[in-house]
């Protein structure tokens, strides 16, 4: 928690989405929700966070009480200095030269779970701490992904939707049976979850995705020279074709595969690829050409 000096007191505000409860995480999603959808503003997002953080809810007997006891000077300063301690609130995005960032980092999933009806489904694990400990499988992650960035591109409200519940229905599955899940339609379930704990499932994915494109190893998976249109076609089909070429060279399947093991992988086959390529008289500045991998983590990878 953050300490802030008050005039005669202290006040404990969140300082990162752990020391937020289930109900206050789910009610920051729905903020954040309507503030990325532009339906709110960072000031009016950040009050009404300051509000149900601390709990601030003034009658209206109290609020016309103090209007007309306090000039109009002494009410203006009230309202700036909500405003100024609702800035405190950094923890879930911030903003620079009016660029909104969001910060995804979370240290583990923010929804263990979900009901529907009477039944519970658990939410796969992603914890951060010294390491990453995770369950998502290869399967999982590279098909989330691709459903992530066909959500991104796509302009269709229904094909966002549809996404969204897949996206939610393997990340919190029916059964730990891949293709069973897949066909069992439990994707349509996911329509009686509420939007903003759908919000912040994505949210969480995202971060998750942010993690691995941001790691000083992984990240090399990622880098291109192409324009970023180009890369993220390369990162969707570089993936896609690496995962296949893994399971046939017998690294493992990809459904029972864990995520972290998926990446060491990758980064084993893409070093052997490249150490292959020059041996065969590749050059390097060829090789990044025919491959867009910057010269420098060919260097480091070779």
């Amino acid at each position: 928690m953050k300490t802030v000096p008050l005039h005669k007191s202290t006040l404990d505000l969140p300082d990162c989405w752990e020391d937020l409860s289930f109900k206050e995480r789910i009610f920051t999603f729905g903020i954040l929700s309507e503030l990325f959808n532009g339906t709110i503003t960072p000031e009016i997002a950040r009050l009404k966070m300051l509000v149900e953080y601390t709990g601030y809810k003034p009658s209206w007997k109290y609020i016309i009480r103090e209007a007309v006891k306090k000039d109009s000077r002494q009410r203006e300063t009230i309202n700036f200095n909500l405003f100024k301690l609702s800035e405190e609130l950094t923890f879930a995005f911030t903003v620079e030269e009016n660029r909104i960032t969001p910060n995804h980092v979370f240290k583990k999933n923010p929804v263990s779970y979900i009901k529907i009806g009477r039944n519970k489904y658990t939410g796969r694990r992603f914890e951060l701490d010294i390491n990453c400990r995770t369950n998502i499988t290869a399967r999982e992650f590279s098909d989330c992904f691709d459903i992530l960035s066909f959500m991104q591109r796509t302009k269709s409200e229904t094909e966002r939707y549809m996404s969204i519940n897949q996206i939610c229905a393997i990340l919190f599955p029916e059964t730990d049976n891949y293709n069973a899940n897949i066909i069992s339609g439990h994707h349509w379930k996911m329509r009686f979850v509420p939007p903003a704990i759908k919000f912040g499932i994505i949210f969480w994915f995202t971060g998750i995705v942010k993690y691995y494109i941001e790691h000083p190893v992984y990240s090399l998976l990622f880098r291109s020279e192409k324009t970023d249109r180009d890369a993220g076609e390369k990162i969707k089909l570089g993936m896609n074709e690496i995962t296949l070429a893994l399971q046939q060279e017998g690294y493992g399947h990809p459904e029972s595969m864990h995520l972290n093991d998926f990446f060491d992988a990758q980064i084993k086959h893409l070093k052997d690829v490249i150490n292959k390529a020059l041996a065969e008289g590749l050059t390097i500045d060829r090789l990044s050409r025919k491959t867009g991998i910057p010269l420098l983590a060919i260097q480091k990878l070779s």
